[in-house]
């Protein structure tokens, strides 16, 4: 049986040991484990070249050694500067299309403004002369000219038919030539496009890319052509009718080919759908920033970070 004393050693001992793996414990600060990537997230990192990375730190996300964690850190910051400038990259393409749309835009309303003046002009020269020729066709008959009264009715009634005939002729618009140097549609229907028309190469695999909620397996490009064939943008582009439409909705300065109000509004709506896939794309973007895998710090370290003291001092 121990002496007393040695209980009393052994008890202290203990104790220090038990001390010494709870401060050690603390001084550890635990690496969450990772979520699996969304697939639309995936497609992403693949596009930016992440995934090897980001498969590296979700390597290290189950080490707790000091060199493994350094390494966690410095590709941790690598991975957030590559997203954020991919996510810049986008940014860039999407202000180069709002601006295309704008300019669009200014043409389309210049022809519109035109078009409405010239029908507003015709139908009211159609209201004057059908008005007249009414009233005087009206008056003569009190007279005896009865032939004279109808000859002028009905020439008042074809002038005014005419002149609406006209107006609806007209309906459609000039067409003119968009002196606009950029057009983001080209590199969608794979049409030659100049320096003024690149897309990032992120945008280019992500657009190249299958969506993974597309049932029929079509590119975020094709099922684009696709949508505006089935709402009747384009015609099918296998047709020549197709393909001459394509032509003008893609044309450049120089190219001499006129675009009607028809395929102004056409190209902005389409413009607008392209709009829309590069906001997926920040999205997938942001999904994936919030994917990495980060720390998960002590209580008290917590606590540090977020109290008003330290945030006066840090200022």
């Amino acid at each position: 049986m121990l002496p007393r004393a040695s209980h009393r050693y052994l008890s202290l001992l203990l104790l220090l040991l038990c001390a010494n793996i709870s401060l050690y414990a603390q001084n550890q600060p635990a690496i969450a484990s990772d979520m699996e990537l969304p697939l639309a997230a995936d497609q992403t990192a693949q596009a930016i070249g992440l995934k090897p990375l980001f498969d590296r730190l979700r390597t290290l996300s189950t080490s707790l050694d000091s060199a493994d964690r350094l390494e966690f850190y410095v590709l941790q910051q690598q991975a957030m500067l590559r997203i954020t400038t991919a996510s810049l990259a986008v940014d860039a393409s999407a202000e180069q299309v709002d601006s295309e749309i704008a300019e669009i835009r200014e043409l389309e309303n210049y022809l519109t403004s035109r078009r409405d003046s010239r029908v507003v002009k015709l139908n009211l020269m159609a209201l004057v002369i059908g008005g007249a020729a009414g009233t005087a066709s009206s008056a003569l008959g009190y007279t005896s000219h009865d032939n004279a009264a109808a000859t002028l009715g009905v020439i008042g009634g074809v002038g005014a038919t005419v002149l609406s005939l006209v107006a609806l002729h007209i309906n459609k618009g000039e067409s003119r030539e968009l002196m606009v140097q950029s057009n983001m549609l080209s590199k969608v229907f794979a049409h030659p496009s100049d320096a003024n028309n690149v897309y990032p190469p992120i945008v280019v695999t992500f657009m190249n890319a299958i969506a993974p909620n597309d049932e029929d397996g079509l590119s975020r490009q094709d099922r684009l052509i696709n949508d505006w064939v089935q709402v009747g943008r384009i015609p099918d582009p296998k047709l020549p009718e197709g393909q001459e439409k394509i032509n003008r909705l893609v044309s450049l300065p120089g190219q001499k080919i006129e675009q009607s109000i028809g395929d102004l509004e056409d190209r902005q709506a389409m413009l607008y759908d392209l709009r829309v896939r590069l906001n997926y794309m920040k999205l997938d973007l942001a999904i994936l920033l919030a994917s990495l895998p980060t720390l998960n710090l002590p209580d008290h370290v917590n606590e540090i970070l977020i109290s008003p003291t330290h945030a006066s001092e840090a200022r």
